[in-house]
């Protein structure tokens, strides 16, 4: 019993300095403690910065089964624009060999880690201890001393570079009136495209306290498209207790990436004290990866394509609008232009018809819809019984009338020609038998010439003869049957 008892208090004399706890199997087979494997929930209990990049919630929990009895739950969640969040529980359960001595401890803490560019992380947990100490000999002063309960903080920062490289540091464990634990690592991953073997890891960490150095390194092999993991690994320590450890272990997951995967690892240590329930130490964990690891890439992927398309509507929207000031500048410009020219044309009409107003025997009358001009016989005399247009008086009238109208090129022209009530001379009773004919005739050859002469279109221009059907004064004077004889152009406005 007191060789027992010796044991015991060696151990525990050792542990006051600070002993090797695996938080999960995978570390444990590669030879303990690791702060840069940046793909192991439970590293973050070690370095609190490695989750930092992760892209989907990781849930875990380990079991051991040894003469130290410690279990492990975590839970790391990312935040989008943040970096990770989470959460951890730890237990202890030292028992003594056959003596009923036992020292339980549990601590709680939260963590974050937050990245810094694309290769940095920064990460920080605060947590407490507790302990609860129970022995039927009354209890070990050295135990209560190496597990004294109080608040926990720890720091760590990581790098991960091209090349599979990454390296960590933490400084964890501050308790209040202890030494911190420091830690630093590196580890190396490489992808084989072709082969059995689909990964391999390779891991080291050194852990230094209170002038005592522990060393732990391992490998990792995956073979089958990453779905069994093989590794091995040591530990060893400066202090008389530690020695040289090997380490083993295996690991069986699945590699969905874009649905939940879940990984099972088993880890064993090897430990050069070789006593009755001291040689062995097994431990087994469980993490489930949950949803799709690409969902973040894959909404930044939409985030991106949909401000892609933003910015193309937005750009498509500001040429529209730079189009529509523009048409807005044409349509303004050609505004101002119909403007002048509108302004131009009622020039130019006013000016015709005063012109045309002062030729001698030309009446011009105007409203709002229509211009009437009135050719008397001082302006188109034509001979008796005649439908010829006078030379050269009457087709310098007809040039003047002609030259207003070509104002007005898309305006309806109309043409009535009259006459007194006179009978047709015998000489010409052979072709215009009545008035209204010869008026008729004499109507169709001023619009044939007022076509000409425009270019109005024909369409536009109407010929009537009315004859003596509609007089302004008797006939039965020479000047009542003068004022009779007369053809009047109309102009619809």
């Amino acid at each position: 019993m007191l060789r027992r008892l010796g044991v015991i208090l060696a151990l525990l004399s050792g542990l006051r300095a600070f002993e090797d706890v695996s938080f999960s199997a995978r570390t444990l087979g590669l030879g303990g403690d690791q702060t840069a494997v940046v793909d192991d929930a439970f590293s973050s209990l070690v370095n609190p910065a490695l989750s930092a990049h992760w892209k989907r919630p990781v849930v875990a929990l380990s079991l051991p089964y040894g003469y130290i009895f410690n279990s492990s739950f975590i839970y790391v969640q990312p935040v989008t624009g943040l970096g990770t969040v989470g959460g951890s529980l730890f237990y202890r359960n030292m028992t003594g060999v056959n003596f009923g001595d036992r020292l339980t401890e549990a601590d709680g803490r939260f963590f974050m880690a937050i990245p810094i560019g694309r290769f940095f992380s920064f990460g920080a947990s605060l947590g407490s201890v507790s302990q609860i100490y129970s022995s039927e000999s009354g209890g070990y002063p050295l135990a209560r001393q190496r597990f004294e309960p109080g608040p926990i903080l720890s720091f760590g920062g990581a790098i991960s570079i091209p090349l599979g490289l990454s390296a960590g540091f933490s400084i964890s464990e501050m308790w209040l009136e202890r030494n911190p634990l420091l830690q630093g690592g590196v580890s190396w991953k490489s992808v084989v495209k072709n082969g059995l073997i689909s990964s391999y890891l390779i891991a080291g960490n050194v852990a230094y306290r209170d002038a005592i150095i522990k060393f732990h390194s391992g490998c990792e092999l995956f073979l089958l498209k990453d779905i069994i993991g093989l590794k091995a690994g040591f530990r060893y320590g400066s202090d008389t207790l530690s020695g040289f450890s090997p380490t083993f272990g295996v690991t069986i997951r699945t590699h969905r990436v874009e649905k939940t995967d879940f990984e099972i690892h088993y880890g064993m240590i090897l430990d050069d004290i070789s006593y009755e329930g001291l040689d062995m130490v097994h431990q087994l964990s469980l993490a489930v990866a949950l949803g799709d690891a690409r969902k973040q890439e894959k909404d930044s992927i939409k985030i991106a394509q949909a401000e892609r398309a933003r910015k193309l509507r937005e750009q498509n929207l500001a040429r529209e609008i730079d189009q529509l000031r523009e048409e807005l500048a044409n349509i303004s410009e050609e505004r101002s232009a119909l403007e002048k020219e509108r302004k131009d044309i009622e020039r130019l009409r006013a000016e015709a018809l005063a012109d045309l107003g002062r030729v001698n025997g030309i009446r011009v009358e105007e409203d709002s819809v229509t211009i009437r001009i009135r050719l008397t016989e001082q302006a188109l005399r034509f001979e008796p019984g005649s439908a010829e247009i006078p030379f050269p008086k009457g087709y310098r009238t007809l040039k003047r009338v002609g030259d207003f109208l070509s104002h007005y090129p898309n305006n309806n022209v109309s043409i009535n020609a009259h006459t007194d009530s006179s009978d047709i001379p015998e000489e010409t009773q052979k072709v215009f038998k009545t008035n209204r004919e010869l008026s008729s005739a004499r109507a169709d050859v001023i619009k044939q010439y007022l076509v000409e002469v425009t270019g109005i279109s024909q369409s536009r221009i109407t010929a009537k003869g009315l004859g003596d059907s509609e007089p302004l004064k008797d006939n039965e004077t020479e000047e009542g049957r003068a004022s009779n004889r007369r053809v009047e152009i109309s102009v619809a406005l």
